[in-house]
């Protein structure tokens, strides 16, 4: 049986239970001594209840069925979202590190011959500077004839490098397909906070009601025992629509994490 179905038949009572009560107090003082009207009115507000108080406790039942659904589907949302997450951090990591290595090795590898080409240019050059001709030759020849390989030592990590800054953004391209898929969840997460909190102040005007319902209960007072159980019943509504709407986010948060999960690479 599915929670999420329309409130009892008996929801609109509570507008025609109200509107009796109104009638009763400002007709029946006309209508019949004093002591009479106040026993019709009491009577009929003591009706009001039997008739009011099964629909009153099936939706309050009904409510707490829709919350536990709610919750079971927010906890499973959560649990997949958790590793969506974490297969989007972990999206061509072992391929990046593995090129990040490479790179990192070669420069380690070529850093000593590249070091020394530079440091010959900037011999050569000082030489050049003290107008010693022949030094500056003799180190020209020497850094020329590592020329060859100082080259293709920074061709080879600059093809590392680049392969490197291509996966990366391969990888950033990927994790952007699942982030866009996420991002309506986050809107929606929020909607459902605010919703929330209109349930947190329905619980509140309830219990409030339902304390003077108590008190009027043990007072005899069946009149104000039955205004009392009116709101109640009205908040019980409210906050019955906002687990509905509540419910429907929760399930297209759950869609759109379907959807990322859909979108991460095999």
């Amino acid at each position: 049986m599915s929670a999420f179905r329309s409130a009892p038949p008996k929801s609109r009572f509570a507008v025609r239970l109200t509107a009796l009560l109104l009638s009763l107090v400002l007709i029946l003082p006309f209508a019949a001594p004093p002591e009479r009207a106040a026993a019709s009115a009491w009577a009929s507000a003591l009706s009001g209840i039997d008739a009011l108080y099964d629909g009153y406790t099936a939706l309050e039942t009904a409510n707490k069925i829709e919350k536990l659904e709610i919750q079971s589907l927010r906890k499973d949302s959560a649990a997949r979202l958790k590793n969506v997450n974490a297969s989007v951090k972990a999206i061509d990591k072992s391929k990046i590190d593995r090129l990040n290595t490479e790179w990192a090795a070669l420069k380690s590898r070529h850093a000593s011959l590249i070091r020394q080409y530079s440091d010959l240019g900037k011999q050569a050059a000082e030489a050049r500077k003290r107008k010693d001709k022949k030094s500056a030759d003799l180190l020209d020849l020497k850094r020329n004839k590592l020329k060859p390989s100082v080259d293709a030592a920074k061709l080879e990590i600059k093809k590392a490098q680049e392969a490197l800054a291509s996966a990366k953004k391969q990888a950033a391209a990927k994790v952007k397909t699942v982030k866009d898929a996420l991002a309506p969840a986050a809107v929606l997460k929020k909607q459902v906070t605010a919703e929330n909190k209109t349930i947190v102040s329905c619980n509140k005007t309830r219990a409030a009601a339902y304390k003077r319902y108590r008190s009027a209960v043990k007072q005899g007072n069946a009149i104000t025992a039955a205004a009392e159980l009116t709101l109640m019943y009205d908040q019980l509504r409210k906050i019955h629509a906002s687990q509905r709407t509540i419910y429907g986010w929760e399930k297209q948060i759950s869609a759109a994490i379907q959807s990322a999960a859909s979108k991460l690479p095999a």
